[in-house]
């Protein structure tokens, strides 16, 4: 179950990702995706660290998917050879075990 936004909160959500797109933008301009258009997650990481976001910020990227917990809220999404997303949502009550608070439990409990 994912936490719910405030008005407020999702403002904030859209500021920041903001942010990370135009970082994880500059990726994509760089060039150089590897199969199925995916980026090494260390340029991916590299990207979002330029904005002072880590694993203690509960990153998570995976297979073109990446997530950030702002603090306030999380911003999740792809980025690929062909498409940068990002979506703004509230944390996991009960997240995917290893990936932070952003990422959805794939599994049963």
């Amino acid at each position: 179950m994912q936490g719910s936004l405030s008005e407020g909160m999702r403002a904030q959500g859209e500021a920041s990702a903001g942010f990370i797109r135009r970082e994880l933008e500059k990726v994509r301009e760089e060039g150089g995706s590897g199969a199925y258009g995916v980026f090494d997650e260390r340029r991916i990481a590299a990207a979002l660290k330029r904005l002072g976001c880590g694993k203690e910020h509960g990153v998570y990227i995976g297979n073109g998917f990446y997530s950030v917990h702002t603090g306030v809220v999380c911003v999740s999404g792809y980025v690929t050879k062909d498409e940068l997303t990002s979506e703004v949502h509230g944390a996991y009550a009960e997240p995917q075990p290893g990936t932070g608070p952003c990422v959805e439990n794939r599994g049963g409990h």
